[in-house]
């Protein structure tokens, strides 16, 4: 009877039974008496120690243990009974809370990170927005509207960087309007004196008087040439500024001018040919290669009239008796005007500070001039969008290079 209800247990739950009772052992189920760790479980059951506690089940536990618990009476033990108990139940329901469990943390870490990630973005977002704005504020020294958005501390901040950039433009704005008005203004009395000066001309004849009055003539050529260098350099430095807030180089469309390279350059020789034989200078103007059309630029013509104007002058007054060229180059892009003298060049050290503002080229103060003339033509270069790179060789002077880009054959066609 007992081997059958163990027979039918066995069969109901799967699991393994061996009692041993006065050196007879009934088996039933998988259970293996021969088996080493059955073996020991059943001799520690006959030292009367029990074996019935089953260590934490885990998704990847064994799926079958071993419970053992002797029997009889106070004196002695009379048999045992050792069960293969099974696991694989208890183990997949572990599994499934836990994958439950697993999935509920992942679940409500994706839900953390995607909130931290909206509120980083709030966050981020407007300061992103505040570097862009200061960037094209470095860029266009105009005013940037920022919109208030993100936490109120970077809402107040954006206020402030609205208000800072509106002030530091209208500042920037005053100055240029100050210098340009004040030159403007200093016209007047400039010619008032040289009318004077020219009356007083007419009516001295001692020839000291004559000597003294033309060292104040000399002054005052310096002082107009001074206001009107100022002047040009103000309206370079204006259309800089205008171009700087339009964008970069595929916007340039709102450039109202296609022009040739090459014409601008052959007039503009042309106009200079008495100033050149009067400081003993040579021009001569190296014919390009290539079709005309990869000539076309962008550019404004009258700007760069002044631009050649601004660096033949230059040749003429720092390299005078020198064979000066002039030369047009295609590049992929643009198109390179280039300009060399064979005088005496500049250090490394002087073309670095070439670009600035009443720069004299080695402390010049003998020669005539402002120290304002590579400033303009730097300005009017980058004001149409390109770019004015010099370059000096003792042995061959100094070589000034204007990069303008060149309108493309797409471009050239629309606009014809």
């Amino acid at each position: 009877m007992l081997q059958i209800e163990m027979d039918t247990y066995c069969e109901l739950y799967g699991e393994g039974l061996l009692i041993i009772r006065d050196g007879k052992r009934l088996v039933s189920g998988g259970i293996d008496p021969n088996n080493s760790q059955v073996q020991e479980a059943v001799y520690a059951a006959g030292l009367n120690l029990e074996q019935s506690k089953i260590s934490e089940i885990s998704p990847f536990s064994k799926t079958q243990t071993l419970i053992t618990r002797p029997f009889g009476n106070s004196a002695q033990v009379l048999g045992s009974v050792t069960m293969q108990v099974n696991l694989e139940h208890a183990r997949l329901r572990v599994l499934h809370i836990s994958t439950v469990l697993v999935l509920i943390t992942l679940s409500i870490g994706a839900g953390f990170l995607l909130v931290a990630d909206r509120l980083t973005t709030w966050v981020l977002h407007p300061v992103h927005h505040l570097d862009d704005a200061v960037q094209l504020l470095s860029k266009t020294q105009r005013p940037v509207t920022m919109e208030e958005e993100g936490p109120p501390e970077l809402r107040k901040l954006s206020r402030s960087v609205s208000l800072m950039a509106q002030t530091m433009a209208t500042s920037l704005q005053q100055q240029r309007e100050l210098i340009a008005e004040t030159s403007h203004q200093l016209r007047n009395p400039v010619a008032a004196l040289r009318l004077r000066v020219d009356l007083l001309n007419l009516r001295l004849s001692k020839d000291e008087d004559i000597a003294g009055l033309k060292l104040v003539e000399l002054e005052l050529s310096r002082v107009e040439a001074l206001l009107d260098g100022v002047l040009r350099l103000a309206t370079a430095e204006h259309r800089l500024n205008e171009q700087g807030a339009e964008g970069p180089l595929p916007q340039v469309q709102r450039q109202p001018e296609q022009i040739n390279v090459w014409q601008i350059v052959v007039e503009e020789t042309e106009r200079q040919s008495l100033a050149a034989v009067e400081s003993g200078n040579q021009l001569s103007t190296a014919v390009p290669e290539g079709p005309a059309g990869e000539l076309m630029v962008w550019c404004n013509s009258f700007e760069l009239q002044q631009i050649l104007a601004e660096l033949l002058s230059n040749a003429f007054k720092y390299a005078p008796g020198t064979l000066i060229t002039l030369s047009v180059n295609s590049l992929p892009t643009a198109v390179e005007i280039v300009i060399e003298d064979h005088g005496n060049g500049m250090s490394e050290a002087d073309l670095a500070h070439a670009g600035e503002r009443f720069w004299r080229g080695n402390n010049d103060t003998t020669s005539p001039g402002t120290g304002l003339g590579i400033a303009i033509v730097d300005r009017l270069a980058r004001a149409n969008f390109g770019e004015l790179k010099l370059t000096s060789d003792h042995d061959s002077g100094l070589r000034a290079a204007i990069t303008l880009p060149r309108v493309s054959t797409s471009e050239e066609g629309r606009r014809e």
